[in-house]
């Protein structure tokens, strides 16, 4: 693993290989669509994130309490559970910019587009979301020089857990990030304007 690590902490490896991993999310995203059908895709794979949301957020919360019971009924507590708890926000905090990046609810300032015509607003919206992308591989490959020295630093977090893995969730979350923004720009017109319109209402 730190031999892939660090062959991969180049920019001239980095991001030709990283716009591989884009080439096949896109691919591979649309052959599911076709194959199941996009409305499915779409219910199956927001099941799916909100799965994995509720899986992390209830049992962080439910070692935030058993930490409290401990503490506060048997004057004791579990050394390795306080850092747990940081590493449990640091993933959930990722995984949900991942899910609203997918459904475009990530933060926005959206002035332009709204006093623009349909067309020329879905291309600044194009525009928009493949700058999105880039600057988020930019920010993974941050993050994949930042796993290599984690790695051969050779720290560890709790229970002999390496902080490499711990943290690796910032390389995914802004890899899967610019995956959801790219995917999204070469998204066709009618699913994007969609979207859209669905922020809006939400955001109404």
């Amino acid at each position: 693993m730190s031999a892939l690590l660090a062959a991969l902490v180049p920019a001239g490896t980095f991001y030709p290989v990283f716009l591989a991993f884009l080439a096949l999310w896109i691919g591979g995203r649309a052959l599911a669509r076709r194959f199941v059908g996009a409305r499915s895709w779409a219910t199956w794979t927001r099941a799916f994130e909100g799965g994995v949301l509720a899986v992390l957020i209830f049992a962080m919360v439910g070692f935030a309490v058993l930490q409290i019971v401990l503490r506060n009924v048997f004057h004791a507590g579990v050394v390795w559970i306080e850092p747990l708890l940081r590493y449990f926000v640091l993933w959930i905090g990722f995984i949900a910019a991942i899910v609203a990046t997918g459904r475009l609810r990530h933060i926005q300032i959206n002035v332009i587009g709204r006093l623009l015509p349909p067309g020329p607003r879905l291309a600044v919206t194009r525009l928009t979301l493949a700058v999105a992308a880039a600057i988020c591989a930019a920010l993974a490959r941050g993050a994949w020089v930042y796993l290599a020295d984690e790695q051969s630093f050779g720290g560890t977090a709790f229970l002999d857990i390496p902080v490499w893995v711990l943290t690796s969730v910032i390389f995914a979350g802004f890899a899967l990030m610019s995956a959801r923004f790219a995917a999204r720009a070469t998204e066709g017109g009618e699913s994007l304007s969609t979207l859209l319109r669905e922020g809006e209402t939400d955001g109404a």
